[in-house]
């Protein structure tokens, strides 16, 4: 048994100890020992924060039926510090926190799921290695685990439009198109999770390395693969586009954090500004000649990959009506609309002239 486990044991006795104790009832002393044995060394100067209700929130954070590494709400005004107090704790101490959540939520088993889906391989146990609190809107818990073969992969936790998420990721593959798994999983206590995998490469609208020399190396097969997500986009009816577009290491585009679907009437909001449009801005913001003329050039590149991709749409739809149909519960449950409504409006975007 290593030591990591043997620690995570003692912890997971000393946790249960203390919650068999009705919350009037804790004091501060209680949560000292708890402290130490997660390795905080000086226990009363981290309960000692001038945080309201810091005690409580601590309580959240070590609940082990609760998935949340962050017990306060990102719009509260104190959202920073109570990240900042949690970032402090020794690694060792999140790591163990965020593992003693596995039993009472069930979440080993989809990060197994996931496990399988990103290494092709079945793994019938994992070690966390590491645990951050990441500041997005998605309020996403990033984690590393390590598999038996040594192999290291990062997972985002995230609590934040998972049913959408969810619903969307099984779309690419029926319709030729690269994508990230994404494991849905509901606790028995009815919290909503989502898994997927860091996603790596290059963020083609965010990251600096985006300059005329790389658009000039990689411009062509990032303009087709934004041009071939954003037809399926367009016939599912995503609203956020700009910023998740992912230039992998494959040489594939994928896109990220789908949450948002169903947008399909023209009165909808979208953030969205075309790639074609971006690219050329990006790189030549002050010579309009220059910029039209790529412009003109990614259009066509654009406009050639989006019409094929429309084309393989349109032929594989039987699957993805199968898709959405065994998607039913979800969507009505995300949609909060009568599921035969959504799909007539998605399957008259698939075959629209666009």
């Amino acid at each position: 048994m290593s030591s990591s486990h043997s620690a995570l044991q003692k912890y997971e006795r000393a946790l249960i100890r203390y919650f068999q104790t009705p919350a009037v009832e804790r004091k501060t002393g209680d949560r000292e020992k708890i402290l130490k044995i997660l390795g905080v060394e000086n226990p009363q100067e981290f309960l000692g924060m001038h945080i309201p209700l810091w005690e409580a929130k601590l309580d959240e954070l070590l609940d082990p039926t609760s998935t949340d590494m962050l017990p306060i709400s990102i719009s509260h005004s104190y959202v920073n510090w109570v990240r900042g107090a949690i970032r402090m704790m020794p690694a060792g101490a999140r790591v163990t926190i965020f593992s003693s959540k596995f039993k009472a939520t069930g979440l080993k088993k989809s990060i197994l799921t996931l496990l399988h889906e990103m290494t092709g391989k079945p793994h019938r146990d994992f070690e966390v290695t590491e645990v951050q609190l990441i500041e997005k809107v998605h309020k996403d818990t990033l984690f590393t685990v390590r598999t038996p073969d040594g192999k290291e992969c990062d997972i985002y936790l995230s609590r934040f439009g998972c049913i959408g998420e969810y619903i969307y990721s099984g779309l690419p593959k029926l319709v030729g198109l690269p994508s990230l798994p994404a494991v849905y999983h509901v606790t028995p206590q009815g919290e909503e999770v989502l898994f997927k995998p860091k996603e790596e490469g290059t963020n083609i609208y965010h990251d600096d390395s985006v300059t005329l020399a790389r658009i000039n190396r990689d411009g062509g097969w990032w303009v087709a693969g934004a041009a071939r997500q954003d037809a399926l986009g367009d016939c599912i009816g995503t609203a956020l586009r700009y910023g998740h577009y992912i230039a992998t290491p494959k040489k594939e585009v994928v896109m990220i954090d789908n949450i948002e679907l169903f947008h399909l009437e023209e009165t909808d909001v979208r953030i969205f500004e075309p790639i074609y449009e971006f690219l050329p801005k990006k790189v030549y913001p002050d010579d309009r000649a220059r910029r039209v003329r790529l412009q003109d050039k990614m259009r066509q590149e654009y406009e050639a990959a989006y019409a094929d991709q429309r084309t393989v749409i349109r032929k594989e739809w039987p699957e993805i009506e199968r898709y959405l149909i065994e998607m039913r519960r979800n969507i009505h449950a995300y949609a909060g609309e009568v599921f035969e409504m959504v799909m007539t409006r998605v399957k008259a975007q698939v075959f629209s002239g666009k």
